[in-house]
């Protein structure tokens, strides 16, 4: 960046900076919509409303810069209401556009609060705060698309800047003072929520993310055996929430995927329901390519209590413990010099609350736990 390059850019800093206002100003108006229209969709989902359902669908697939391209073109600049001309800018229009997102996350993680709420479990229906405006921070920056039918947001009056300098190489300075503005706006509040968070789970008593690795396959014996069907905690007689099988095969791992999230999605957070559905699609994808299961099925079977969640997968083949069997990534290594194998287990002992082995009458048996907001306990991970 040139001196002169340097100079400009202050000169039109508060240019810039109103251009930020609008998009700030865009995104609350787009929460502003969204979110009253999210409530209402998940409080009809909460009674069964198909209709609900089907409006939540439909609010996650419309691409929302096609969207903005549509309302700037469909709907009149101004509108009559009785005597009144009530004008429909386009930064009203962008919002409306954004908002039909808005509407189906809030509808999604309303619903989930919801049904919190309805079992009494407060901490955790407070979770949707941080999801709210974690959204929120990633609506400022989409704001930036309501530049393409000329709303004279940050991105469009950047344009403008680069424009009256008349230097093609101030471009990249141009932008990067543009991002400026993002970060310096954005990352206090993304470290606020993490604060937020963790504040959450403090008031609920729980160690969730707490795992404690043994030091030595000792250790780990030493876990399985105060817990001979692989549990840490969970009654291994109780009767499953959730049952089934299928047969190894590529379509597998989806299909299990899908099923667990159903199962799983109103008792966990967001954050959680994401680390459990990774864990599951990792070791599903490893029984399918290299279990051996010889034509047997992958057995699941999903349980519900009040301090966590649990999915249990039981496969034949092979007696093999992912969590010790499998190579151990040389994370300090040069990624051209890694051995091939074992980074994905390494993720999953690394985001599951307690994840076990066993291997039982021929039969490999592995137990995934997530402790729930509240849980009294600590994790293990071997």
């Amino acid at each position: 960046m040139t001196r002169d390059t340097f100079a400009a850019l202050l000169a039109w800093t508060p240019f810039l900076a109103g251009g930020f206002l609008w998009n700030i100003v865009i995104s609350l108006a787009t929460m502003a919509i969204g979110t009253p229209a999210g409530y209402w969709l998940a409080r009809g989902r909460l009674n069964g409303s198909r209709i609900a359902g089907f409006l939540t669908a439909a609010a996650r697939v419309p691409p929302t810069f096609v969207l903005i391209y549509y309302l700037a073109y469909l709907l009149p600049p101004e509108f009559a209401l009785g005597p009144l001309t009530v004008p429909l800018p386009g930064w009203v229009k962008a919002s409306l556009a954004l908002a039909v997102a808005v509407t189906g996350f809030v509808s999604d993680n309303a619903l989930q609060a919801l049904k919190h709420l309805k079992r009494g479990e407060r901490v955790e229906a407070l979770y949707f705060v941080p999801a709210w405006t974690t959204y929120f921070l990633i609506i400022v920056m989409a704001s930036s698309t309501a530049s393409v039918i000329g709303v004279p947001e940050i991105v469009q009056r950047a344009n403008t800047v680069i424009a009256a300098i008349g230097d093609s190489g101030a471009i990249l300075a141009v932008y990067l003072y543009v991002m400026a503005f993002f970060l310096v706006f954005c990352w206090p509040l993304a470290r606020l929520l993490g604060y937020a968070r963790v504040r959450l789970g403090r008031r609920a008593g729980s160690e969730v993310g707490v795992r404690v690795s043994p030091e030595s396959p000792a250790g780990a014996e030493a876990v399985l055996a105060t817990s001979s069907r692989g549990d840490a905690g969970v009654d291994p007689d109780a009767t499953p929430d959730d049952s089934f099988e299928m047969p190894v095969a590529p379509e597998a791992v989806t299909a299990i995927q899908s099923r667990v999230e159903t199962s799983c999605g109103d008792r966990l957070d967001p954050a959680a329901l994401f680390r459990l559905s990774l864990a599951v699609e990792e070791l599903v994808t490893n029984v399918v390519k290299y279990g051996h299961a010889g034509g047997e099925p992958i057995r699941v079977a999903i349980r519900h209590d009040p301090s966590r969640v649990t999915v249990d997968l039981a496969y034949g083949g092979p007696q093999f413990d992912p969590f010790r069997d499998a190579p151990k990534p040389d994370l300090a290594a040069d990624i051209d010099e890694r051995h091939i194998g074992g980074l994905g287990i390494h993720l999953v002992a690394n985001m599951i609350d307690e994840a076990v082995y066993h291997h039982h009458g021929g039969t490999n048996e592995i137990r995934l736990v997530m402790l729930r907001p509240g849980a009294d306990s600590g994790a293990v991970a071997s």
